[in-house]
């Protein structure tokens, strides 16, 4: 499709009385009721591409048992994230108050919201994440290179080393391998049930996640109550937190807001992370003469000290790429907190709404050939729209752990590529299926990471 053929909501939008909800296009595939979510998980990107082309950038579907307005596309994008006071997020991320408890940052709205990331900004900022980059490369170099043999499952490797590299650098603690099974299970079981809308009353019910998340919590206190023996604080991220609040004039941190602040700064996101090195290490594969260069670059990696990314563009330009291509949240439910209109039609509060926030990454008016893997692209200087890029979200509710991801990502990346040959059992699938719900890769892909030498030959 041509640029002249990208759906334009500016003449809906352009005189004449706003329509409501129900005037909205419909798109359907397959049968009623459960043609939609059913073609949505067998094919995510198509699906939403599909009703994009064909009714532009607000339709209607059905998903989790409900309709939902669905708002796609580059103007969408600009417009769910320059408007946060449309939202209601409190309303939409309901299960992270369930779960952790009310004041959690995902679900705050307005001012308390910039009150808490502003509180946060000091362990999560560019700068205090990036210190640790020497600690980091070290932990992820000994931690790879300790799986037994060399041979693991491809989707389960990044998370239990995500964690160990959290542990040493953002919030130090000592975790045995036994925390470290439990807090990453936890992680993946807690958001799992956060995209199940109204049935995650039943999932969070069971007592296999109810001893899980008292387990997980457990581990916290103890951690917690190991740090406060200690004759001096750590000089670590979670410190940079309590002091930021005593900063601020605040009262002392409460037990429950320092389980929540050890849940952001040790466990919160790794999956995201080792979802897009696993995609990586897919796609690299996929293109021999790529890694060959990249690994060129890699020869000179070195992190003490860090020449800056301007001197690995091939490695920037791959974790770019596979990002567009693979991001970990397709599309982000939204909450209307007040009426809004778009492209013509006025929206109620209480809506529920989709942003398919990803939906611009597979736009041929945006990007050339965008189903393929093909990180040149970036290379030269090239640049894109602001908003044509979903992966972490935008606005002020931009993902929180945007810079752990920037940094822990071509970190790992480049340990694995510069010092191992990933030899995959059987050939990977690109495949996309969506289940209800999910963030961890769940698959069983056997690889062999074999050591290589260090003129670069396996």
């Amino acid at each position: 499709m041509t640029t002249a053929e990208t759906p334009d909501t500016r003449a809906a939008s352009a005189g004449g009385p706003l329509r409501g909800v129900k005037d909205i296009p419909y798109y359907q595939e397959g049968l009623p009721w459960v043609g939609p979510p059913m073609a949505y998980r067998k094919d995510p990107f198509g699906f939403h591409l599909r009703a994009y082309r064909k009714h532009g950038p607000i339709y209607r579907t059905r998903f989790r048992g409900r309709v939902y307005v669905v708002l796609a596309g580059l103007e969408a994008n600009d417009f769910v994230w320059r408007n946060t006071e449309v939202w209601s997020y409190g309303a939409t991320n309901t299960a992270f108050g369930e779960q952790l408890g009310s004041g959690h940052v995902t679900q705050l709205d307005g001012d308390p919201h910039k009150a808490r990331r502003k509180t946060l900004k000091p362990a999560f900022g560019m700068e205090a994440i990036a210190r640790y980059l020497p600690v980091m490369d070290r932990v992820i170099a000994g931690e790879l290179k300790a799986i037994p043999g060399g041979r693991a499952n491809l989707a389960e490797v990044f998370g239990p080393i995500l964690l160990r590299v959290n542990s040493r650098t953002t919030f130090h603690a000592q975790l045995t391998d036994s925390m470290v099974a439990t807090l990453e299970e936890f992680e993946w079981q807690f958001l799992f049930g956060t995209n199940l809308g109204r049935w995650r009353h039943l999932y969070y019910a069971r007592p296999s996640y109810r001893r899980l998340k008292s387990q997980t919590f457990r581990i916290f206190r103890q951690l917690l109550a190991e740090r406060a023996a200690l004759e001096s604080r750590p000089m670590d991220n979670f410190t940079a937190l309590e002091d930021a609040n005593r900063e601020a004039g605040n009262p002392p941190l409460s037990q429950w807001e320092k389980e929540n602040d050890l849940y952001l700064t040790l466990v919160a996101g790794i999956h995201n992370t080792a979802n897009l090195l696993y995609w990586c290490l897919v796609y690299c594969a996929s293109r021999p003469d790529w890694t060959a260069r990249l690994r060129t670059e890699l020869a000179a990696w070195s992190t003490e000290p860090f020449p800056g990314m301007q001197m690995f563009p091939l490695l920037k330009a791959t974790i770019q790429e596979v990002m567009r291509l693979r991001p970990g949240a397709i599309v982000l439910p939204r909450h209307a907190g007040c009426d809004f209109d778009f492209g013509g039609y006025r929206i109620p509060a209480g809506t529920p709404v989709m942003h398919a926030n990803t939906l611009v990454h597979f736009l041929e008016e945006v990007y050339e050939q965008p189903l393929e893997f093909h990180p040149e692209r970036y290379l030269q200087g090239r640049s894109y729209p602001p908003k044509a890029i979903g992966f972490f979200g935008g606005g002020t509710h931009i993902c929180l752990g945007m810079n752990v991801t920037n940094i822990h990502a071509p970190v790992a990346l480049a340990n694995v590529l510069r010092d191992y040959d990933v030899h995959f059992e059987e050939s990977p699938s690109f495949e996309v299926r969506l289940a209800v719900g999910g963030n961890r890769m769940r698959a069983n892909v056997p690889v062999q990471l074999v050591r290589r030498e260090s003129g670069g030959v396996s």
